[in-house]
């Protein structure tokens, strides 16, 4: 996890971030599964096709964004969602920064706009999805119903966000230390609710959580962490952008404190290590007398 942070850390700019995340409904998990490729693809065009409208409309400036899809729920559910970590504010054409204020755009517009682009990419692309008849028959009624975009606050440099996407990035639908037991036959895992916000536990047969995992493996190739607006690749940015410089460099890390299993003393991180520095860890040879 420590090495994928690193790696991203340099991608992001020092200035605040806002926490998006568009969330679809429940009832396209019946299209989802007959293509999850394409699913994927058309959410992550109109998830950015939203954000770049906007800030074209209240910014007139070009946003950059970090999105990151999941598609599990905290039971291992089919629940797909993309994280974004968007900057608060952008670059317009001449190159200058456009700050978006205490709030980036108003949810309750953003919302329709996302379901109506959302929607009519999957009703373009029926075909593929399992035909026409089948996806008008559940997209419909979709059109008036209200879909969930959230926000947070601003993020310092976006820190919450990065240590909070590492943990979905590198730890999968379920991690080892939610696991409870397994008698051969059924399976105990512990969740926490989101409404209670309470830790519990749930038992379910072994052929039942192999189905939920498995609903989690994703299309090879797929890349479910992409970057959008000026944190795209160069084609992809403005001409008069200034240079990004690595201004968080490790401070993600440098908060965090981790003990020894063994002797519970804390431990110090040194990433990139080599067989040469390595060596000065290593403590001499005791003398032994002769």
């Amino acid at each position: 996890m420590d090495k994928w942070i690193l790696r991203t850390v340099p991608k992001v700019m020092d200035y605040d971030h806002f926490h998006l995340i568009f969330t679809i409904p429940e009832e396209l998990n019946q299209i989802w599964i007959k293509n999850t490729k394409l699913m994927i693809q058309l959410l992550f065009k109109a998830v950015w096709a939203t954000l770049a409208e906007f800030s074209r409309t209240h910014l007139d400036a070009q946003l950059g964004c970090m999105m990151n899809l999941h598609t599990w729920s905290r039971t291992m559910n089919l629940h797909p969602h993309i994280h974004c970590l968007v900057t608060a504010g952008g670059y317009n054409k001449k190159g200058r920064w456009v700050d978006a204020g205490e709030y980036l755009f108003p949810v309750l517009a953003m919302s329709p706009w996302f379901r109506t682009r959302y929607l009519t990419s999957i009703r373009e692309n029926a075909e593929k999805l399992g035909g026409i008849d089948f996806v008008n028959k559940i997209i419909r009624p979709l059109f008036e119903k209200n879909w969930n975009i959230f926000t947070t606050k601003k993020y310092s440099h976006g820190r919450g966000v990065i240590r909070y996407l590492a943990n979905y990035i590198k730890g999968g639908p379920i991690k080892n230390s939610r696991i409870i037991s397994y008698n051969g036959h059924s399976v105990t895992i512990r969740y926490k609710d989101h409404k209670d916000q309470k830790w519990k536990t749930m038992t379910l047969t072994a052929n039942e959580f192999i189905r939920r995992f498995v609903m989690h493996l994703l299309p090879k190739r797929l890349r479910t962490l992409r970057f959008a607006g000026f944190y795209a690749g160069k084609k992809h940015r403005l001409t008069k952008l200034p240079k990004i410089a690595n201004h968080i460099d490790q401070r993600f890390l440098g908060n965090r404190e981790e003990f020894c299993r063994q002797c519970g003393i804390p431990m110090d991180f040194h990433p990139n290590l080599t067989r040469k520095t390595i060596k000065k860890f290593i403590p001499p040879p005791l003398r032994i007398a002769a």
